[in-house]
């Protein structure tokens, strides 16, 4: 796909979105319905499209795909912030740091309802999957609400909330355009590599909670420490014995200052380089499935987009 190509699909997810707001605001007010469809990085939407380009799916049927992963996406935020208490999301106050939780979680409500009515202009059975796949984030978030604060969190474990949290829209697309797709492929391929391509992210933006500046991030950096969350580079530093004890007292802490020393003790200790191997692992598996798609052009761009989504500083 050229960026050309992408870019108009990008321009068509978006005014299908803000038709989708525009609706819902004649309804519930603009300042509400705005945050359904309020765009982001839009990075799942990219992956989205340039797999249903190597797959040879109709552009109309990828771009609804894409909106609904974008709206499904959004409301699984807007519940999150007013789990974590999150009063900045993409450089704006939150609806619940602004109208309070029950208006977060009933504004999170609308868009995944938005979500479900754009799955349904691709089939019944992607309705019926995205069911399953909402289920596994909802399973996934409760597993990670189960392990807040404590520090007995195993590597395994944590791929494990990483693949039902993250991975579960990601896979959900790569399945819906695998069954779209007209070409002759593995059908396995493009569900793995969503599920690999979610923990990426996932890796990533951990890190990038303990290394980006409020001003990039579009939310306060240490989010996953204040709110009892071990993430990777937490779990790495637990398994070091020149580290362990050292972060088991930041942990505790409540100082101004534990970000900015944990940050300094991931640094010293090589925690967040061997993070970052972690996902350069994982990138370098994912990307001979991606290779192997129909469209040998446009599955080059999909690995060119995923090396992207491992250097990110964004």
């Amino acid at each position: 796909m050229s960026v050309e190509a992408l870019d108009s699909s990008l321009d068509r997810v978006r005014t299908g979105l803000e038709r989708r707001v525009a609706a819902l605001g004649a309804r519930v007010g603009d300042h509400l319905a705005g945050y359904v469809g309020q765009p982001g990085k839009l990075l799942r939407t990219r992956y989205t499209l340039l797999l249903g380009r190597a797959l040879g799916v109709d552009s109309i049927q990828a771009e609804s795909v894409a909106r609904a992963v974008e709206l499904v996406h959004n409301a699984s935020l807007l519940h999150d912030d007013c789990i974590d208490e999150g009063l900045l999301r993409r450089g704006v106050p939150t609806p619940n740091a602004l109208f309070g939780d029950r208006t977060g979680i009933l504004v999170g409500d609308l868009a995944f309802t938005q979500g479900m009515a754009e799955a349904a202009l691709v089939s019944s059975e992607a309705v019926r999957s995205l069911v399953a796949a909402v289920q596994e984030m909802t399973i996934g978030e409760l597993q990670e609400e189960f392990l807040k604060g404590s520090l007995n969190v195993s590597v395994e474990g944590y791929y494990g909330v990483a693949a039902r949290k993250t991975s579960a829209l990601f896979e959900w697309a790569g399945r819906v355009l695998s069954d779209e797709s007209p070409l002759d492929h593995r059908r396995e391929d493009p569900p793995r590599l969503g599920v690999a391509a979610g923990v990426l992210l996932q890796i990533v933006d951990d890190i990038h909670d303990f290394t980006l500046a409020e001003a990039v991030a579009g939310k306060p950096p240490g989010q996953d420490l204040h709110n009892g969350r071990l993430t990777l580079p937490g779990i790495i530093a637990m398994d070091d014995d020149a580290s362990r004890e050292r972060w088991i007292g930041l942990w505790g802490e409540r100082s101004s200052g534990r970000l900015d020393q944990a940050l300094a003790l991931f640094k010293e200790g090589g925690h967040l380089d061997t993070a970052r191997g972690e996902a350069r692992r994982i990138m370098t598996a994912m990307l001979p499935w991606a290779e192997a798609l129909p469209q040998r052009e446009a599955a080059a761009e999909l690995c060119g987009f995923m090396t992207a989504l491992f250097n990110r500083e964004f």
